[in-house]
């Protein structure tokens, strides 16, 4: 269960995620971010479509998976990570397998002259927002440095169950019964620990609610085209079955918003 969180501002993330960065890639190396790879990762780039041609920025891209994926699929990208840890071994796996990608250390609230009004065709970030102290600031952003008519393709956990309580309840044999969950309506900083990787780490997310991000959205100048909610594949429940309460409950958020 998440912890309140403490100085949540952009030099506290970037320590959090430069801490992380190494466990964290080598878990993903091993397989350890299944729900990643093999649930909304492949959700978020079905949302994406045809980006063939298009000029995108990856914002928190961390080390860099979902920038491959757009990459791979014919987009020129750039990516950006508060974390030059992360960015480091982003870069490292560009030397290894070139796509083409550049990636900079930048805050994605901030990023100042680094891009000029109108860069990009689109602008993505996979399960990082919520990772981030200032999200309207980042919101601008990405308006500002989208073309008119461009997209933000974003996935974030699902807000309605990254509350501040959390909590599966089991039966006797360790089996999720139902989630409990509590205290929607604090919003705020919360602390995760992560356990069972490489090393232990913690990181930062900001839950809101969904009007929250909803008003952050119309403030930035964002219109709604689409949104889900996804689960599991049927293939994806075979190959994986610890994915089963991610069938019962939503765990994340897709959007795909327009700027006018």
């Amino acid at each position: 269960m998440p912890e309140p969180g403490r100085n949540f501002d952009a030099e506290s993330a970037r320590a959090s995620w430069d801490a992380a960065a190494d466990p964290y890639g080598s878990g993903q190396a091993a397989g350890r971010d299944y729900y990643r790879y093999e649930f909304f990762g492949p959700a978020h780039i079905e949302l994406c479509g045809d980006v063939s041609g298009l000029r995108l920025l990856d914002l928190g891209c961390g080390n860099g998976y979902f920038a491959r994926e757009m990459a791979e699929r014919g987009a020129t990208v750039t990516g950006v990570d508060i974390s030059p840890r992360m960015i480091e071994r982003a870069r490292r796996l560009e030397d290894e397998t070139p796509l083409g990608i550049e990636y900079r250390v930048r805050d994605a609230a901030a990023l100042g002259d680094s891009f000029a009004d109108g860069s990009f065709d689109v602008v993505t970030s996979c399960m990082a927002l919520q990772d981030m102290p200032d999200i309207p600031g980042v919101l601008g952003e990405a308006a500002r440095v989208l073309v008119s008519g461009g997209r933000l393709v974003a996935s974030i956990v699902h807000p309605c169950t990254d509350t501040p309580f959390r909590e599966w309840e089991r039966d006797e044999a360790g089996a999720k019964r139902w989630l409990c969950i509590d205290r929607y309506f604090e919003r705020g900083p919360l602390e995760y620990r992560w356990v069972g990787w490489s090393a232990d780490f913690t990181t930062t997310s900001m839950h809101a609610t969904i009007e929250d991000w909803f008003r952050w959205f119309r403030e930035a100048g964002f219109v709604l085209h689409d949104l889900r909610e996804p689960q599991p594949t049927p293939a994806a429940l075979a190959a994986r079955p610890e994915l089963e309460d991610a069938a019962r409950v939503p765990y994340y958020l897709l959007l795909d918003l327009g700027k006018p």
